[in-house]
């Protein structure tokens, strides 16, 4: 990333490869995506920050027409090539007080901050938008600098579908407590969390509603968690929980008490409610026989495995 003061408007054209879902050769778009360098942009623009999946790191989306399309149809200003995207999805509209977005009649719909949008809905600065299974900042003028550089840090650390953090985020945080539990003669717990039957659920009722389980799952866990606790997916539908300064006995409590909020409500989806639980298994650190962070991380991991062979929707450590 050079230091150039300005934002670059040259085109960038999508690489020459096939979308294996769709078939389209990709050489067919032309993705107006501007480099972010230092960003400086004019009191009216507006752009698109992609967060999810993650592509953050190659820079942003200037908006600058009246209209702006989005879908699956290589002839849109965005072509999203994904079968959760509808070939004419979206439309961003320049109005008198700024950008508006329009659900196109798609299949999936156009969320804006997680509400489907029913009619058109006025965007502030900061509004995340949902185009099928990719997820979208929208920033405005005057505060993209700050914006932007809090959306990458935020790409860095976070999970984007699940506000979570991210396995890379929980393995250095690992390091640094265990070396600090060893230190200070502390023990240290960790919890992994799977839920149970996620495949059928992907299967059954698709992937867009597993990605809502998923959200559901992340919020209602994440409200359980102290302060001080630290929430990360560890990767497809597999989370982990970091206790600091926290043993045997008060890890088994926060494990059930997550439980419980998982299990003893149904989660609101596209498809319905839906009964879901997940298996929790823990491991706690000695600190007079410290254990390596995959050490710890497979002794939970072990005890997860325990609770789902023997019935799942239990804690086992």
């Amino acid at each position: 990333m050079t230091n150039s003061a300005s934002i670059s408007h040259d085109s960038i054209k999508a690489a020459p490869i096939s979308s294996p879902q769709s078939g389209v050769d990709l050489t067919e778009a032309t993705l107006r995506r501007q480099r972010l360098v230092d960003p400086s942009p004019a009191e009216d623009e507006c752009c698109l920050v992609q967060i999810y999946p993650p592509d953050v790191i190659e820079g942003m989306l200037l908006l600058e027409e009246h209209e702006f399309s989005i879908g699956r149809s290589p002839e849109t200003d965005l072509p999203l090539f994904d079968n959760s995207v509808s070939r004419q999805h979206a439309m961003l509209i320049r109005g008198q007080e700024g950008y508006l977005v329009r659900d196109l009649g798609s299949t999936n719909g156009t969320f804006v901050n997680e509400k489907p949008v029913q009619s058109d809905c006025s965007l502030r600065s900061g509004d995340t938008i949902r185009i099928g299974s990719f997820l979208f900042r929208f920033l405005s003028a005057g505060c993209v600098e700050t914006q932007y550089h809090e959306t990458v840090y935020s790409a860095m650390t976070r999970d984007a579908l699940t506000g979570t953090m991210n396995k890379r985020y929980l393995m250095e945080a690992l390091n640094r407590e265990i070396a600090r539990s060893t230190r200070a003669n502390m023990e240290l717990s960790v919890v992994m969390l799977d839920i149970d039957h996620f495949k059928s659920i992907n299967d059954t009722y698709g992937h867009l509603v597993g990605d809502e389980v998923l959200r559901t799952f992340g919020i209602r866990v994440g409200e359980i968690c102290r302060s001080d606790d630290l929430l990360a997916r560890y990767g497809g539908e597999e989370f982990c929980l970091l206790l600091a300064a926290t043993g045997h006995e008060d890890a088994r409590e926060m494990a059930e008490r997550c439980r419980h909020a998982v299990a003893d409500a149904p989660f609101d989806t596209a498809a319905g409610a839906l009964p879901i639980t997940a298996s929790f298994g823990f491991a706690v650190l000695n600190p007079s026989k410290p254990k390596s962070v995959s050490g710890l991380l497979g002794a939970a991991d072990q005890q997860l495995y325990e609770a789902k062979r023997s019935g799942r929707n239990r804690v086992c450590g």
